[in-house]
């Protein structure tokens, strides 16, 4: 059976990235100003990875000897399709699905959008796989096309997965850059899911929280470094390093075998120490990336999310600083018990912490969250599209949404286009350089 994993590049302008916020995707847009217009330039111009599952299940099929390609924005001569679906751009997703459909070739969508409003693209498809697709495509690998809604369960040992393969992408164009300029550059998933409590968060309604063991991640990255020679990476993990001790040992494996990598991992920062940091980095801990939300506390609680105390945060951030690790912070605009002025607090407190990069997204409701449907009834917005995490789709009892696209905007272009970042930023790369 010929199989084709079908890339679907947009025809929106921002830089999108359909793997992002647990796989429903989101699609940058500081603003309309001529600094935001000079951001979003910078931010499409390196940005770039694949979709962690399409190479999981590259390697699924062509493991029971099927023919696997990967194509992007075309109608492939195949027996079988598999699509990504995104809440950013299904649109463009199901128009492209409909034609391939007219062929007779037989379509199926993965991503937790198209799990939880197959509606939208049953029409398109032949089967959409509802949850972790790997054990359904196991199923179809080896038992043939089914059809409709396949629930796929979570796969319990992690270690049991081949490793993603990645020989028939584009491994060349994938990057990190900006703050990471280390390439080739790939991911890597050591750990699944999340095990905080936050209602807003895709990934704790898409996967449990499983972990790997190290040594099966190390081999991985072994055979990274000799398959595609990789001198950068990213552990695309939700929440890096929820055991110390297992940081701890990957870190020491890759030190033991001379792995030589510059790395990025995403993590809370009340899971961190200085010790962790110290060897984080020294295995080459390049970026670190945190969300550091927002300074209004009371209203990130009633969502579920803990948060370390201020004074704790700056200690985390300031030694990462010190080690030379860059820390890019995410931050929400638009939370629930949000007024002007505490956004415009949480902004003064991002160039307070001054960290190698800000992102501000806006509070965004996801299908399937408990958030979402506690706020069902104030969605004003019907295109999905515009659930991208940098459009208002709310009506926000405290802010106009011209008020909070004009603060997002603000957020960017004040953080960004300060003497005081635009020093240290020079400053922390000619270190790094001089240093790596």
């Amino acid at each position: 059976m010929k199989v084709t994993l079908l890339n679907v590049k947009s025809k929106r302008k921002e830089c999108i990235n359909k793997d992002f916020m647990g796989g429903f995707g989101w699609a940058f847009n500081a603003g309309n100003s001529l600094g935001a217009k000079i951001i979003n330039f910078l931010k499409k111009r390196g940005e770039a990875l694949p979709i962690m599952s399409f190479g999981y299940l590259a390697a699924i099929f062509a493991s029971d000897g099927h023919e696997v390609s990967c194509a992007t924005n075309i109608i492939p001569d195949s027996d079988l399709v598999i699509m990504s679906s995104s809440m950013v751009d299904y649109g463009f997703e199901i128009d492209l699905a409909k034609h391939i459909k007219k062929k007779g070739i037989k379509l199926g969508f993965i991503g937790p959008f198209s799990g939880f409003l197959p509606e939208l693209f049953l029409d398109a498809c032949d089967f959409i796989i509802k949850g972790e697709p790997e054990q359904a495509a196991m199923d179809i690998s080896s038992g043939g096309i089914k059809e409709g809604v396949i629930e796929s369960p979570v796969v319990k040992n992690l270690d049991s997965l081949p490793f993603p393969r990645w020989d028939i992408f584009p491994v060349k164009d994938y990057s990190y850059a900006p703050v990471l300029w280390e390439k080739p550059f790939l991911p890597v998933l050591s750990s699944r899911g999340c095990v905080n409590n936050c209602n807003y968060c895709p990934y704790v309604i898409s996967y449990k929280y499983r972990a790997r063991s190290v040594n099966n991640v190390i081999a991985e990255i072994k055979y990274l470094k000799e398959r595609f020679r990789i001198k950068g990476m990213i552990f695309r993990d939700p929440l890096f390093g929820l055991k110390k001790d297992f940081v701890i040992n990957l870190c020491e494996s890759i030190l033991k075998e001379k792995l030589r990598l510059k790395w990025v991992c995403e993590t809370k920062l009340d899971l961190l120490d200085k010790g962790l940091l110290d060897i984080m980095r020294e295995a080459g801990l390049q970026v670190l990336n945190t969300g550091i939300e927002s300074t209004n506390i009371d209203s990130l609680k009633r969502l579920g999310r803990s948060q370390l105390e201020n004074i704790k945060q700056e200690e985390i951030i300031r030694y990462c600083d010190k080690l030379g690790i860059k820390v890019t912070a995410f931050y929400m605009l638009g939370l629930p018990e949000d007024t002007v002025e505490g956004i415009e607090n949480t902004i003064r407190y991002a160039k307070l912490l001054n960290t190698n990069v800000a992102q501000f997204f806006i509070h965004t409701p996801f299908p399937g969250t408990e958030y979402f449907n506690n706020v069902k009834k104030e969605i004003l917005e019907k295109d999905w599209h515009k659930f991208d995490c940098y459009h208002p789709v709310l009506r926000h009892k405290n802010i106009t949404n011209d008020e909070l696209l004009k603060l997002k905007e603000l957020a960017f272009t004040s953080y960004y286009f300060r003497l005081k970042y635009i020093l240290k930023f020079i400053w922390r790369n000619l270190r790094n350089f001089f240093t790596n």
